[in-house]
């Protein structure tokens, strides 16, 4: 039964029906097919608990895009959704970039997609201690401001900063000399010859 807000009569809604929809679930460097009962609109950015009957597992995911016949769309009622692509967001990989002044490490930690990174605080992964100077969000952006807390199922990356201070590097203060009309171009010290 449903009340209309602008007349006031009350009528009798139609039961939103259940439909079986594929969904092709994103687990870092896997892929995995289930299959879910949905009814309604359903939209990107939605987030679904999906069991798998078949084992029993239920996972939390976030929609990144639907397929309606051969195209894709933010939004589709259920009925009219071939399938559902989306990322699972119960367990996710956070990827940190380290700077080490000419070079930079990669490291990933497998942490709750719910669990909270600050800008300005430190994480702690492989048993080191870096301080978060940035995080690159899922929709683009940055955000640097110290003690801004994002989720990491919206983190794409976490920019940080050793925990030790490197010495700076001096080079040995020689001229490179480039001639035009060379074949091969070299960095090595050239005599003036």
């Amino acid at each position: 039964m449903e009340k209309c807000e602008n007349c006031g009569p009350v009528h009798d809604a139609p039961k939103p029906r259940n439909v079986q929809v594929r969904v092709i679930i994103s687990k870092g460097e896997e892929s995995v097919h289930r299959k879910a009962l949905l009814s309604g609109v359903i939209r990107t950015g939605d987030e679904l608990l999906i069991d798998d009957e078949a084992t029993g597992e239920a996972s939390l995911v976030r929609i990144t895009s639907i397929e309606v016949g051969d195209k894709r769309k933010d939004s589709a009622p259920a009925e009219a959704i071939k399938t559902i692509w989306a990322r699972a967001i119960d367990e996710v990989i956070v990827k940190i970039a380290v700077s080490h002044r000419e070079t930079t490490e990669s490291i990933e930690m497998r942490v709750p997609g719910e669990k909270e990174f600050v800008i300005g605080e430190k994480v702690k992964p492989d048993n080191r201690e870096l301080e978060i100077k940035k995080i690159k969000i899922r929709d683009g952006g940055f955000k640097s401001r110290k003690g801004i807390a994002i989720a990491a199922k919206d983190i794409r990356r976490i920019y940080a900063d050793p925990g030790i201070v490197e010495p700076k590097r001096f080079s040995k203060g020689e001229r490179v000399v480039i001639r035009k009309r060379e074949s091969v171009w070299s960095l090595r010290h050239k005599g003036t010859g």
